[in-house]
Formats: C-alpha cells, sequence, structure tokens
C-alpha cells in the first residue's frame, strides 16, 4: 500500500470517526430531548391533578367524589387527607424529578411524617396501596413510608429527624 492510499485510508478513518461521534451525540441530544418531554409532561400532570384537588377541597359539593377512604370521614378529615396526598405526591414528584435523590426523600417524608395528621392520611389510604404492583417503584417507596411510619411510631418523638435508616442510592 502506498503512501498516498495511507493518508486516505486514515482521512476515511478519522471522517467515519467524526461521523460516529456525531450520531452518538445526537443519540444523548435524542434522549435528553425525550426525557425532558417526560419531565414537562409529567409536571404538568400533576399540575392538573393538584388543580382538581383544589376544585374539591374549595367546593363541598365535589369532595364526595373523592371519598375512597374505607369507611365515612368528615369532610374536614377528608380535606386534610387530600392536602396530605398533596405533600406526599410533591415529596415523590421531587424524586422523579431527580430534585431529591433517595436519601433526601427519605428525610423529606421523615419530616411530613412526624405528623400525626399525615401518618392518619397514611393508614387511611392503605388499601389504596394494597392494589399497587408488587415491584413498582411506587410500591417500593410506600414500603419505604410503611417502614418510616412504623419507626416513627415507636419512636419517642423527640429525636424524630433521626428516626429510619436512609436508603442508599
Amino acid at each position: 500500500m502506498s503512501v498516498k492510499h495511507v493518508v486516505a485510508a486514515t482521512r476515511v478513518l478519522g471522517v467515519l470517526a467524526t461521523v460516529y461521534r456525531i450520531h452518538v451525540a445526537l443519540r444523548r441530544l435524542e434522549t435528553l430531548a425525550e426525557e425532558k418531554q417526560r419531565r414537562d409532561t409529567l409536571t404538568e400532570y400533576r399540575r392538573d391533578h393538584h388543580r382538581l384537588i383544589r376544585r374539591a377541597t374549595e367546593d363541598p359539593s365535589l369532595l364526595p367524589v373523592l371519598d375512597a377512604y374505607e369507611g365515612e370521614l368528615p369532610a374536614e378529615t377528608q380535606r386534610r387527607h387530600l392536602f396530605a396526598n398533596d405533600l406526599y405526591q410533591h415529596a415523590l414528584h421531587g424524586y422523579r424529578l431527580g430534585v431529591l435523590n433517595l436519601a433526601d426523600l427519605h428525610g423529606h417524608l421523615r419530616y411530613i411524617f412526624q405528623s400525626r395528621a399525615m401518618r392518619d392520611y397514611w393508614e387511611a389510604t392503605r388499601h389504596h396501596r394494597a392494589s399497587l404492583v408488587e415491584d413498582s417503584e411506587e410500591a417500593e417507596l410506600g414500603r419505604m413510608v410503611d417502614d418510616l411510619v412504623a419507626a416513627l411510631d415507636e419512636a419517642d418523638g423527640e429525636e424524630w429527624w433521626v428516626v429510619g435508616d436512609a436508603p442508599e442510592d
């Protein structure tokens, strides 16, 4: 092979390497765009959910539509449960968007679940979580909260911020 052919082959290989790098970069950009679209859709979905819940808590005639609890609950308790659900969903949304890692989520949940009203909500919705797919992320996070709530119930309440073992990411 002549020097001319070696130089030409080297140039072709260089061009192919550049084309490959461009291809990889484009695939990465496509993946990032898809992820951004998913996150934007999730965020808009959460906004819709929040608007619906707000309407139900502001209009007493709509509140019975969301009564999926076992037994009759007073409207005030139901509104408290809906607010508790919003707090919980807000924390999950932060985790799913990457604002919180798993340890941060655990710490945030430990904070909000030190409230008796949050723990009452959690107990009232236990039957909702029973229908979750066993190995789904939501079921796993629910079990994490179950463990956390049990630990908070056993703790003396004085040092709630150290209750429960933080999960590893």
